[in-house]
C-alpha cells in the first residue's frame, strides 16, 4: 500500500457528502463523542450478571469501541502488513509503481496506500470525517465484533479461533463518551462470521490471515458492503474486559468503493465523481491483465470493550 507525492490525485473541491462515504470506505483521530445515554435502551442492555458470575474460558466477545485511520508517523512509516509478500517502489509493475512503507519496527514493503489520502482529506477541510466515524460506533452504526473461541487461557493458548462479527444496536456510554463494558447486541442480519484464522495466542497477542472479508457498514441509515481482501488481523488481549493495539489491514477493491459512491451519490450529488477523483490511480494491489491494480491497500487501528450476543439469536446462526 505504498505511493509518494507524485502518485496523488488531483484534489477536487470540499464537498459536503464526503465525509459520509469516506466513513464507509474504511470501517477507523478522536472527535466529539456522542453524549452518554443514561439509561438502557431495548437492543442494548448492560450485562452485569455476566460479568460478575465466573465462566470458564472457551469464547470472548468484543465489540470495537475505537477506530482509526492508520496514519504515517513520521512520513513513510506505518502500520500495516507486506500484503503481496515484495518490497515494491515505483518502477514495479505488479504494484501499478507504488511505493511501500517501513513499520514502525522497520520492517520494509508495508502496504498502506489509503495512509496517502488521509492528510488529503484533511487538507480539504474535512477533518471532521474521523469524529464522524467515531461517532457512529458509538451510535451502532458501525458495530463490528472480535470473537475468540476455543480460548483456555488470555495470555497463551496452543490454538484459538477468531472471527470478524457484525451487532446491531445503540450501545450505553459511560460518563467520557465511551462504549461502556458487559453490553448484549442482536446480531446483524448482514453478520459475515468471517474466520479469520485458527493459530497460537502468545503472551495474549493475536495476530491471523489473510482471509477475506464482506464488511456490511450503516452510515446515516444507508446500508453499505465493503469488499476486503487478503486482510490480516492483530490485537492484545489485556484481560477478560479490553482488547487494544488492534490493527486490520488488507486490500479495499475499488468497485466496491465505486458501489459505495453511487449509493452516496443518490444523496449527495456528484460525490461519485469526487470519489473517483481521489481513488483514481490509487489501487496497488490485485493488478489485473489490463496493468491495472484493482485494490487499494489500507490499515485501520482499534481497541474493543467485553460484549455478548444475544444467545436465542446465534442459536440460529449457522455453525462453523
Amino acid at each position: 500500500m505504498g505511493n509518494d507525492s507524485q502518485n496523488r490525485p488531483a484534489l477536487p473541491g470540499s464537498h459536503p457528502g464526503l465525509a459520509v462515504l469516506l466513513l464507509s470506505l474504511l470501517a477507523c483521530d478522536g472527535g466529539t463523542a456522542a453524549a452518554p445515554v443514561a439509561a438502557p435502551v431495548a437492543d442494548a442492555q448492560q450485562d452485569a450478571s455476566q460479568e460478575v458470575t465466573a465462566k470458564p474460558i472457551t469464547k470472548r466477545l468484543f465489540v470495537l469501541d475505537t477506530i482509526k485511520f492508520a496514519r504515517q508517523n513520521p512520513k513513510g512509516v506505518v502500520v500495516g502488513w507486506n500484503l503481496d509478500n515484495k518490497v515494491s517502489d515505483e518502477t514495479d509493475t505488479a504494484s501499478c509503481g507504488k511505493k511501500d512503507f517501513v513499520s514502525p519496527d522497520g520492517v520494509p514493503g508495508i502496504d498502506n496506500q489509503f495512509s496517502i489520502l488521509v492528510p488529503i482529506i484533511e487538507s480539504s477541510g474535512i477533518a471532521a470525517f474521523e469524529s464522524l466515524l467515531q461517532a457512529s460506533v458509538e451510535s451502532g452504526g458501525v458495530l463490528l465484533m472480535v470473537e475468540l473461541d476455543g480460548l483456555d487461557h488470555l495470555s497463551n493458548d496452543d490454538q484459538v479461533e477468531v472471527r470478524i462479527r457484525a451487532g446491531q444496536g445503540q450501545p450505553l456510554l459511560g460518563t467520557d463518551g465511551k462504549v461502556l463494558t458487559g453490553q448484549t447486541f442482536h446480531l446483524n442480519k448482514r453478520d459475515p462470521a468471517t474466520v479469520c484464522g485458527k493459530g497460537p495466542l502468545k503472551d495474549g497477542v493475536v495476530d491471523f490471515g489473510p482471509f477475506d472479508i464482506d464488511l456490511p457498514l450503516q452510515i446515516f441509515g444507508k446500508e453499505y458492503i465493503l469488499e476486503m481482501r487478503s486482510c490480516h488481523v492483530r490485537f492484545r488481549i489485556l484481560d477478560d474486559q479490553r482488547i487494544d493495539a488492534g490493527v486490520i489491514g488488507g486490500g479495499a477493491t475499488l468497485s466496491s468503493i465505486a458501489k459505495i459512491a453511487k449509493t452516496a451519490a443518490e444523496d449527495q450529488g456528484n460525490i461519485d465523481d469526487i470519489v473517483q477523483a481521489l481513488t483514481g490511480g490509487m489501487g496497488d494491489l490485485a493488478r489485473d491483465a489490463t496493468g491495472t491494480c484493482t485494490q487499494m491497500s489500507a490499515a485501520l487501528t482499534f481497541s474493543g470493550v467485553s460484549a455478548f450476543f444475544y444467545p436465542s439469536e446465534l442459536t440460529k446462526t449457522k455453525k462453523f
